[in-house]
């Protein structure tokens, strides 16, 4: 069966930050110490040795672009906020609407050396910067630390980001809509097949945990920013995501584009009993793969939940995070 896979992926992967300060049902930021639920129990904030950054960049996420009203709004609040701060939202293309197709459509690799060349040239990011990513930026923005020589990321915040990749397409928005589930079920059976994996962005982190050898073996993008290959580890990657000086992890508990959503928190699925595996139990953590149980030791990672669905928080939440992580709770 032919899938329009272009036209599929901006019909139910749309959700952008088109609606990001328009919902009001959002609680305050919450640490739990729940094993189950977040890996550790801390006060959130930022390092103990904070320096307040010079700039910060912002990546959105898949369906969305630099320029959209949720992105612009961002970083006017942060210009808002620190008016002495440059701000660089991250394009891809300068068009919107390519910017926001190539979000969904292309090879996340050469993407990510373009943006890497990119900021490098940028005169006010030559002294290092702080990040923010916005679900699918955010873990382009992890592979932009571990990958990029030529960039200094301070402190990284990420939105709902598939740090443990997806396991599933986003739900449908009807039970009951069979068609959906059976396009679901299609794009499920050909996310190996090279062709979609140099071009369907979401197929280059698909991550199933009971299909992990063939993840290994035909995955583009996460299998090698997760250093999870032998043939490909990369020490200097390892090394560079350690440096961050913090790391923010945030997730929404009522998530169903990002599934599963612990992801987020760099948490998996167990491919047999179907529960959540903690992230200190994942092969990612346990042998340092990319030097996250370094920075979880040194106690450099915060992990934040908001109570609502995927990329939906209030103004208030946003200036929290740039107010604790930008301007040392200022």
């Amino acid at each position: 069966m032919y899938i329009n896979f272009p036209g599929f992926l901006s019909l139910y992967l749309s959700t952008g930050l088109g609606s990001l300060f328009q919902t009001q049902n959002v609680l305050t930021p919450s640490i739990s110490n729940n094993e189950g639920v977040s890996p550790i129990d801390q006060t959130w904030g930022p390092p103990s040795d904070f320096v307040k950054p010079e700039a910060i960049v912002l990546w959105h996420g898949l369906g969305d672009n630099y320029n959209s009203l949720g992105m612009r709004h961002v970083k006017e609040t942060i210009n808002q906020l620190m008016p002495e701060v440059y701000v660089h939202n991250v394009a891809v293309d300068l068009d919107p609407s390519i910017d926001e197709r190539r979000s969904m459509m292309g090879d996340a690799n050469v993407e990510l050396d373009l943006v890497c060349e990119e900021l490098s040239k940028v005169p006010e990011l030559q002294h290092g910067f702080a990040a923010m990513g916005f679900s699918q930026g955010g873990l382009f923005l992890r592979a932009l630390v571990e990958r990029c020589s030529n960039v200094s990321v301070l402190t990284l915040v990420t939105f709902g980001s598939p740090h443990m990749g997806v396991l599933e397409l986003p739900m449908c928005a009807d039970k009951n809509d069979w068609l959906c589930k059976k396009r679901n079920e299609i794009l499920k059976k050909q996310v190996w097949y090279d062709t979609i994996q140099k071009s369907i962005i979401p197929a280059q982190y698909f991550r199933a945990t009971s299909d992990y050898d063939r993840y290994l073996k035909h995955l583009n993008f996460l299998a090698d920013i997760n250093n999870e290959r032998s043939d490909s580890f990369s020490v200097a990657a390892k090394e560079r995501f350690s440096k961050l000086r913090k790391l923010v992890l945030i997730k929404f508990t009522e998530d169903t584009t990002l599934v599963p959503k612990e992801s987020a928190f760099f948490q998996e699925v167990d491919p047999l009993g179907g529960y959540i595996v903690d992230m200190r139990q994942t092969r990612l953590y346990k042998e340092d793969l990319i030097g996250l149980r370094q920075l979880h030791k040194e106690d450099k990672i915060d992990f934040l939940t908001v109570e609502d669905n995927h990329m939906r928080f209030l103004d208030a939440f946003l200036v929290d995070i740039i107010s604790k992580y930008f301007m040392n709770g200022l």
